[in-house]
Order: structure tokens, then C-alpha cells, then sequence
């Protein structure tokens, strides 16, 4: 299996004035910009996805479409396993993970902490803790539980084009 967990791209600092459903927070510009730059490099890199998972908020939901329109990965679909950033969403996102094929290739948008747990998860049964910065892309490779540690890309990585 090879899994991207994805947190999403910047977005608008918690304004309860502004949006007071938090689940409707935005993208900012910039963080936008700046991801599209990511998933740009992230489609030359490794445009083979199979399924793309993602959180329905709007800031998840608009980072999923990012890697949709630049990295050419398929249309995502919405799962309320990802809308969370509390961390006991772990268990059903670790559920989610196993049912899936051996030779599956999946993407998951969503939130940290319950991202930063799962890819400590899937690597070192919990033992390690990684924390997922916004826009931070993990990808891993193996059998859930001992998964390996491909790579770890962050927007701030990719200055230029």
C-alpha cells in the first residue's frame, strides 16, 4: 500500500465573528497558492493515485481539489472519517486504511492532530509522534503498522517552480 496523508493547506486563523461553523474556515490565498505549487511537483512526482479521501470542511475539502486541478489525482470524495481534528478520529481513520487493498494507493485530507497520529500509527504502532505542519504531505509505503517513511514535503520546501 502506498498512502498520502495530507493536512491541509493554510488557512484563515479561528474567527468564531467571521465563521462561526469553524468547519466552514477558508483557505487563505497564499496557503492556496502555495500548496497548488506542492501538488504541481507532487503530480510529475507521483501522479498514480488511486483513491482520494478527504475531510469535508472547507479548508480539507479545498486542498483535496488543489491535488485534483494540479497533481491530476481523482476526483475526491467526502468522508466524515476525516472531519475531525480531535484525536480520538484515529480508530475509524485506521479502520478506513486497513480495508483497503494491499496494492492500493490512497490520499487522505484532513486534520492534526488525528493525521500526525495516524501516520505515527501506521509507522511505529504509536511509538513515535510526528506532527503534520499545514500543507505537509506524508507518504508512506508497507503493510498498515509497519509502514515505512517515504518522504515528508511541506509547501515552504518548494520556493519556485
Amino acid at each position: 500500500m502506498e498512502l498520502f496523508a495530507i493536512r491541509h493547506a493554510r488557512a484563515e486563523d479561528r474567527d468564531a465573528e467571521r465563521w462561526p461553523d469553524d468547519a466552514l474556515r477558508p483557505l487563505t490565498r497564499e496557503g492556496a497558492r502555495s500548496f497548488e505549487r506542492l501538488a504541481r511537483r507532487i503530480g510529475r512526482w507521483r501522479p498514480d493515485v488511486d483513491l482520494l479521501l478527504a475531510s469535508g470542511w472547507t479548508r480539507a475539502w479545498d486542498t483535496a481539489r488543489i491535488l485534483r486541478a494540479h497533481a491530476g489525482w481523482p476526483k475526491p470524495a467526502r468522508t466524515k472519517l476525516l472531519e475531525s481534528d480531535d484525536p480520538s478520529a484515529l480508530a475509524g481513520i485506521l479502520a478506513l486504511v486497513r480495508e483497503q487493498p494491499a496494492d492500493a494507493r490512497i490520499a487522505l485530507v484532513g486534520h492534526e492532530p488525528a493525521l500526525g497520529l495516524l501516520v505515527s500509527e501506521l509507522c511505529s504502532g504509536g511509538t513515535a509522534r510526528v506532527a503534520m505542519r499545514k500543507g505537509a504531505v506524508a507518504w508512506l509505503k508497507g503493510e498498515p503498522g509497519a509502514m515505512s517513511l517515504e518522504g515528508l514535503m511541506v509547501p515552504g520546501m518548494l520556493r519556485r517552480d
